[in-house]
């Protein structure tokens, strides 16, 4: 029997939710420590030590062989509903097994299956590894970068928010972030078990643990308002079905599907048209609603557009999509986030409305070469004297000349950046998401050597203040943070990172990306495809191009665990890329 210290003080930390276990093993035993009795079977043993200790005189021991049947570990059930749960403890493997295998350390359950743990790898220096067990069961591995000697304390902090395809997953190692991931896709909305030790012959080592911390508890979710991000999904491929007919709509579910909860106050996907046999425009709108006066996409006969859209949802759980045309047309829509239903009222928070037309200079004078125009956003058409941010379809059309629109608050110095570029006589659209001045005005810059007339058909607005609460957006700029001109072309079917979260003002963790992306110089056809890095290349666009097109493109985008974003051109030939950051989501 080990000399332990009973009654020593239990441990304690600051992070939330319910303590299931507080321990330093002083007990004696792991039961009385608020651990189910362990399972062992063949050589292994999960019993309490005096041999090592990081604090006191004594440590739970966890001794695996690599005999047949050996095996040995002790779990913890957590309360019904637990699904925000943290696991805090210290570490200290002293023998590993064989090289190729591991010496695990927090293991997350629900059920039978295990579905996030983290693990010190055998061989090779010892490194952290984290592992996730996808919704069909596929395991991924993600290096933490460090490396664990044997025969020395570590403290290791494991968070999981178990959120089905949008779980959160953070690591901190000896005091430091690791890893942080909020869109994990697993197939799990609860944790139902926390358990320590081997489950098989192959986890042989010795490992030793202390001072064991395990909170659960129930995640408040987001307010109101907040946008939570998912992984580009594609929902919509008339492709397989038959096209949209003239004057004609097409509806899709959206909430209760593809991880977006049964409620969501709007929804932002990638809207793409291809296929029509006519020119036309298309216009995105709640389900079950009037079909607005506004227009998210115009296009040509045979032509292959995108644009990003930000729309309310229907009571129903759709969107409904309107083919303005005299002729068919095939419409692809790939999801990219969605926001909270309710009222909202933090800073940073989204009111999407019904979409309305805020300019339209065809009513008036085209805005002239090299210059701009600037129109009332804020206290019109429902939106409060007071906004931080807005959120419109821009068109420009009968376009005298080439060039591009850059817009901006009024009152501020113009960007170097742009939003939307055009040829003389073109009719092009994109979404545009830019600070309100504090004259509650908008500015656009015709960049061009010629007139052209543009429309604004607002979408909604983000709420003014400091804004502080997860998802909560933060406009800024816009600034160009991406510009493959000064460095290499992106070659055919190649990609590109670049730094998004860590840099540009953005802080560490930031949950997703607003910036308006533009294609330039492509030597062929193609589409860019805009994914967190570090995840797989989705199925899903964000801009389609033609040889020798410039074309720009909003794109909201989650951002990968290592702060980038990931653009892969999906191409035959290369083309340079250009961002130019509107915004970003808090973590």
């Amino acid at each position: 029997m080990p000399t332990c210290q009973p009654g020593a003080p239990q441990p304690t930390n600051q992070y939330p939710g319910t303590t299931v276990v507080a321990t330093n093993f002083e007990s004696g035993s792991l039961t009385t420590s608020g651990f189910n009795a362990p399972f062992t079977a063949g050589t292994g043993t999960a019993d309490v030590s005096s041999a090592e200790q990081h604090s006191g005189s004594c440590s739970a021991h966890v001794h695996v062989t690599t005999a047949a049947g050996s095996v040995a570990n002790f779990s913890a059930p957590l309360p019904a509903g637990s699904d925000d749960v943290y696991a805090d403890g210290w570490f200290n493997v002293t023998k590993e097994g064989v090289a190729g295998n591991n010496v695990p350390y927090f293991r997350f359950f629900n059920g039978n299956t295990r579905f996030v743990d983290v693990y010190r790898s055998n061989g090779g220096g010892g490194p952290l590894w984290l592992r996730v067990a996808a919704p069909n069961g596929t395991l991924g591995y993600t290096p933490m970068k460090v490396n664990v000697p044997l025969g020395t304390w570590h403290h290791l902090v494991t968070h999981v928010v178990a959120n089905g395809s949008a779980t959160t997953v953070e690591v901190w190692f000896d005091g430091k972030l690791l890893y942080s991931n909020k869109q994990v896709a697993t197939g799990f909305n609860a944790v139902t078990k926390m358990q320590l030790g081997a489950e098989h012959r192959r986890q042989a080592g010795d490992s030793y643990i202390d001072d064991v911390v395990i909170k659960a508890g129930k995640a408040a979710g987001q307010v109101a308002g907040t946008f939570s991000p998912v992984s580009p999904t594609r929902v919509l491929d008339t492709r397989n079905s038959s096209p949209v007919g003239a004057d004609s709509s097409v509806s899709f579910k959206v909430a209760g599907v593809n991880g977006i909860p049964a409620k969501v106050s709007a929804v932002v996907f990638n809207l793409t048209v291809t296929q029509p046999r006519s020119l036309g425009f298309i216009t995105a709108y709640a389900s079950g609603t009037a079909r607005p006066n506004a227009s998210n996409l115009n296009f040509s006969a045979r032509q292959t557009v995108p644009n990003l859209v930000t729309v309310p949802v229907g009571a129903d759980g759709k969107v409904t999509l309107f083919n303005r045309s005299p002729g068919s047309s095939h419409l692809i829509a790939d999801v990219t986030g969605f926001y909270v239903t309710g009222t909202p009222t933090v800073a940073g928070s989204f009111k999407s409305i019904s979409p309305s037309r805020l300019l339209d200079t065809r009513n008036s004078s085209a805005v002239g070469a090299d210059s701009p125009v600037s129109f009332q956003v804020a206290g019109v058409n429902g939106i409060p004297a007071s906004v931080a941010a807005v959120v419109f379809n821009l068109t420009v059309t009968q376009a005298r000349s080439f060039g591009f629109v850059t817009a901006y608050a009024s009152g501020s110095g113009r960007p170097n950046a742009s939003n939307l570029n055009f040829s003389a006589g073109q009719t092009v659209p994109n979404l545009v998401t830019v600070p309100v001045g504090a004259n509650g005005k908008v500015a656009l810059f015709n960049r061009s050597s010629g007139s052209a007339h543009l429309i604004a058909d607002v979408a909604g607005y983000y709420l003014p203040g400091n804004p502080t609460a997860t998802g909560a957006f933060k406009a800024v700029g816009p600034t160009r943070i991406l510009d493959t001109r000064n460095a290499k072309t992106v070659a055919a079917n190649g990609g590109v990172s670049f730094q998004v979260a860590g840099a540009n003002g953005v802080p560490t963790g930031a949950l997703a990306a607003v910036f308006n992306l533009t294609v330039t110089s492509p030597k062929s056809f193609g589409f860019v495809t805009a994914y967190p890095s570090g995840s797989g290349l989705p199925n899903a666009s964000n801009l389609n191009f033609a040889t020798g097109q410039t074309v720009p493109n909003l794109v909201s985008v989650p951002i990968g665990p290592d702060g980038k974003v990931t653009l892969a051109n999906q191409s035959k030939g290369s083309a340079q890329l250009i961002a130019d950051l509107a915004g970003y989501f808090l973590p």
